[in-house]
């Protein structure tokens, strides 16, 4: 290995490598904590070779052949946010630390795109466009940390996805490195029916097909106007059909975050709405969206509470920030905590939600929150257990999990809408797509024969 780090460093400026121990270990990991793996399917971790750190696709280029040609595993690293151990260290390898590739090379504002390298960290994209009148439509708790092509290789999607969509939605054209060292740019455009969308590949792919250089982005302009609601609802499932109501009325709020957590409101779900965009748009879905809330059983809660839901949206990131090495260690103390973010057909959202919290109760788990987000189909829990003794609640959480997660799939839903598959999800994905697994794991080895791509995630 250490020759493989001497041949490394005739390919890019030696001070760009890095064999510090610290830095290693800190590369090593993202924000999943280990008490969130199952304990029966938790890989083993390697420590990296090195940190390589590129500021160019051709320099990224060169690495990728090099590791192609030895062999060694890569692993595209961001803003290590992600939640599943899309970033871990797993085998020994090459970290490719694309943070320095963080230039902001065109904002078009009349074509209403940005084209920027796949390092630039949101809240700086967000702040560069603020100055020429636009905002970045993806807007995740992540905003402080997360890099524009971590965000596309896991397709997330932000407090205003209802407006603006999902990250890989935003995505007009990409640049990316194949595993064979090729390059791949694709026409950044709205829309093409000149073959098939080859963003896809890599929108949601975790590094696995390629790693991304740049992107063009959809960018929008700065909204006229921005109301934001806070409702107080009976039940959950008063507040539940408040939320279809509005869809089947076609109203399109930016924020829809609807949530029963017991701990602020007993017996009662919160629903936080924001509208924005033009002054009369917005004024009108507003007036609309309270009428139906106030129909459904609501009552406003002070403007304040709105307010403050929105301020304090991001705080999560920063503290991440400042705790990443002891997020890792999550769960040591008998105090294990998880979520299920799942997609489901809005018709089964409730039954699954009743379901769900049976199963919880069955096997000892708290169902300490559950709720929506964005829009009726993408529900999510917080499941918590404690078990400072035998130490036997993280292994019934995991097994809570999988159990809920096999009911989202048995009810035709799918059992991740914001955060990818990573390590954590690996073993339900044939059960998610069926022969689709196979036609995925047929392309992988077709473009990456070595599996040298980020090895170990999403179950390749």
């Amino acid at each position: 290995m250490n020759d493989a780090i001497t041949r490394l460093a005739s390919i890019i400026d030696p001070k760009r490598i890095s064999t510090d121990s610290d830095r290693l270990d800190e590369r090593s990991w993202d924000a999943l904590s280990v008490g969130r793996i199952h304990p029966r399917r938790q890989p083993e971790m390697a420590v990296p070779v090195c940190i390589a750190t590129p500021v160019s696709t051709e320099e990224v280029r060169r690495i990728v052949l090099f590791a192609n040609s030895e062999r060694i595993p890569l692993v595209p690293f961001g803003g290590g946010s992600g939640l599943m151990g899309g970033a871990l260290s797993i085998q020994p390898g090459i970290v490719l630390d694309l943070r320095n590739m963080n230039q902001m090379l065109e904002v078009d504002t009349e074509a209403r795109s940005a084209r920027v390298q796949a390092g630039v960290v949101l809240e700086a994209l967000d702040q560069k466009l603020n100055e020429q009148g636009f905002v970045l439509g993806h807007d995740p708790w992540t905003v402080p940390v997360a890099t524009v092509g971590g965000a596309i290789s896991t397709n997330s999607i932000g407090y205003r996805g209802g407006v603006y969509g999902s990250m890989g939605e935003q995505v007009l054209g990409l640049e990316a490195v194949l595993p064979n060292g090729e390059t791949v740019r694709t026409r950044a455009v709205q829309k093409s029916s000149a073959g098939i969308n080859l963003n896809c590949l890599l929108i949601g792919g975790e590094g696995c097909f390629g790693i991304i250089t740049e992107a063009t982005i959809r960018i929008f302009p700065k909204p006229e106007q921005q109301l934001l609601d806070a409702l107080l609802f009976p039940s959950f499932e008063r507040g539940y059909r408040a939320v279809q109501q509005l869809f089947l009325r076609r109203v399109t709020p930016a924020l829809v975050d609807l949530g029963d957590d017991h701990r602020k409101f007993p017996e009662c779900a919160v629903l936080y709405l924001g509208f924005e965009g033009s002054r009369e748009i917005v004024l009108a879905e507003e007036k609309v969206a309270r009428a139906i809330c106030l129909e459904c059983g609501a009552e406003r809660l002070p403007e304040e509470e709105a307010q403050r839901f929105w301020r304090d949206r991001h705080i999560i990131a920063k503290r991440f920030m400042a705790e990443r090495r002891q997020r890792r260690d999550r769960g040591k103390d008998g105090i294990y905590h998880d979520w299920v973010h799942a997609a489901l057909p809005a018709s089964k959202v409730l039954s699954f939600r009743a379901a769900a919290i049976a199963i919880a109760r069955r096997r000892g788990v708290r169902v300490q929150e559950s709720g929506l987000w964005v829009q009726p189909e993408l529900f999510s829990m917080r499941l918590g257990v404690e078990d400072r003794v035998a130490r036997e609640g993280r292994l019934v959480l995991q097994e809570t999990v999988d159990e809920l997660l096999q009911l989202v799939q048995e009810l035709g839903g799918s059992m991740e809408y914001a955060h990818g598959v990573g390590v954590k999800l690996a073993s339900l994905m044939a059960a998610e797509h069926g022969y689709g697994f196979e036609v995925m794991r047929q392309i992988k080895r077709t473009l990456d024969p070595h599996n040298i791509m980020n090895p170990g995630k999403m179950g390749f």
